[in-house]
């Protein structure tokens, strides 16, 4: 059989980590149960987030099957809890939970060949991912602070989530439903800078992510890996009376996203 097939993409999140501000265990110094400079304190929030272009690549083993053909720009809506426990007010230990629900989209200006090897629209439901890591300020200087963050995202299999593999005329290669999994880790370094109630950050990130897809009778498991390794973020935190905060962030190259959240200390 001619490995000339196209993908149908029925369900692919693929999602790059949100950073956040850096300095966020010294921002949060005030909780609702908790005084400034106490051991412990715990928070909980909201993460909205949304990527617009996120590139992935995979090694040709087959002569006549690009693997590449199937990806072109992928976007991510994601919805998610985030909860943590903070030390001293410079080590934070983090948790995300919550749905992703993923969209594709063309090159502005999709080539002929693009056009004629597929043609295909999808919209999938909310569905589990994951993620846990740790922030740390590692130097300060008055309200300047130099932070480092690592955070694992996950998203494991699920029915809702698979891809289908079709001809050129639109005819089904394979009728199983090939499910995958997305595992990646991101570091971070940033510097933050307080000015009262607001906060501005600015930060670099190395994103590495790997998505497998199962393979079939007819069909050859594929390993994808992130085609950016090295990307930046930029924001800014807005604090109200330091139990209740807001922020806002960019993240470009790795991935092109804006996020939301809001966190409250106790």
């Amino acid at each position: 059989m001619s490995w000339r097939i196209l993908f149908l993409i029925v369900s692919t999140p693929l999602f790059g980590a949100y950073v956040g501000n850096p300095a966020d265990p010294a921002l949060m110094s005030t909780g609702f149960f908790s005084t400034t400079y106490s051991f412990f304190k715990f928070t909980s929030g909201y993460v909205a987030d949304y990527i617009s272009d996120k590139q992935y690549e995979a090694k040709q083993t087959e002569p006549g099957f690009n693997p590449n053909d199937a990806f072109k720009r992928f976007g991510l809506y994601s919805q998610q809890a985030s909860f943590s426990m903070i030390f001293i007010e410079r080590l934070q230990l983090f948790g995300t939970a919550g749905g992703s629900k993923e969209h594709m989209k063309w090159k502005e200006k999709p080539t002929f060949d693009e056009v004629s090897e597929a043609v295909f629209d999808f919209q999938t439901t909310y569905h589990f991912s994951w993620s846990a890591g740790a922030k740390a300020v590692l130097f300060q200087w008055g309200q300047t602070y130099f932070s480092g963050d690592f955070t694992y995202f996950a998203v494991p299999s699920s029915t809702k989530a698979f891809f289908k593999y079709f001809n050129r005329v639109n005819i089904p290669i394979d009728l199983a439903k090939h499910e995958f999994h997305l595992r990646e880790w991101q570091g971070s370094l940033g510097l933050s800078s307080r000015f009262w109630f607001f906060t501005p950050y600015v930060g670099g990130t190395y994103l590495y992510s790997k998505l497998h897809i199962s393979g079939g009778q007819d069909v050859p498991a594929i390993n994808y890996r992130n085609k950016d390794k090295f990307g930046y973020f930029y924001g800014f935190t807005i604090s109200l009376t330091g139990r209740f905060h807001l922020n806002f962030e960019r993240r470009v190259r790795d991935e092109y996203a804006y996020s939301f959240s809001t966190i409250a200390v106790f």
